[in-house]
């Protein structure tokens, strides 16, 4: 296809990872520096959000809507700050037109694909192929999407390539048991 907006133009990728890397230089909470206080008591406005280096840096990269990078931006933060992701990097897919991350969770060692994606964004089947076929490993295709909605809430959804079999039920009783049986012979029918 021609190039077109968002997730749903663009041509046909390879699995090249096309834009730029940026890696998390923040030291963690506490990073305004004493400026801040100092501009803040002389009456200089108050950083925001976007003054975040890392949002920037993420505009910089100048790929995707500012709502998809904000969005980003979002993610990023809740990652690295409130579920503890450590090695976080943001890259930008030109093909795409969006801000991905990578990183790993907690003290897990392998590498995670997340991408950032605001409410108001429509996928299609097709959509989340082609990122999966532009941002992800070719070996395990399988990504994050989060969804970030207008309030700055975050839902996290794992997408795989195919099917993965459900963990079975936890605790399950003998009467639970006896009623699933019946409930599989009815639909065996």
């Amino acid at each position: 296809g021609g190039k077109g907006g968002g997730i749903e133009g663009g041509t046909e990728g390879g699995g090249e990872q096309e834009g730029c890397e940026r890696r998390n230089q923040c030291a963690g909470p506490g990073r305004s520096g004493p400026g801040t206080v100092m501009a803040a008591a002389a009456g200089a406005r108050t950083p925001g959000p976007r003054d975040h280096p890392a949002f920037v840096e993420m505009m910089a990269l100048d790929i995707g809507d500012s709502s998809q990078v904000y969005a980003a931006f979002l993610v990023f933060l809740d990652l690295l700050e409130a579920r503890n992701w450590k090695d976080m990097t943001y890259k930008g897919s030109k093909e795409l037109e969006l801000v991905y991350l990578q990183g790993c969770p907690g003290e897990e060692e392998e590498v995670k694909v997340v991408v950032p994606l605001p409410v108001h964004t429509t996928i299609s089947h097709e959509g989340i192929r082609r990122i999966m076929e532009c941002v992800c490993n070719q070996s395990k295709r399988a990504f994050i999407m989060a969804i970030v909605d207008s309030d700055s809430t975050v839902v996290y959804y794992q997408l795989t390539d195919g099917f993965v079999i459900p963990d079975p039920p936890r605790g399950t009783e003998e009467a639970d048991g006896k009623h699933c049986k019946k409930k599989r012979r009815r639909f065996q029918r």
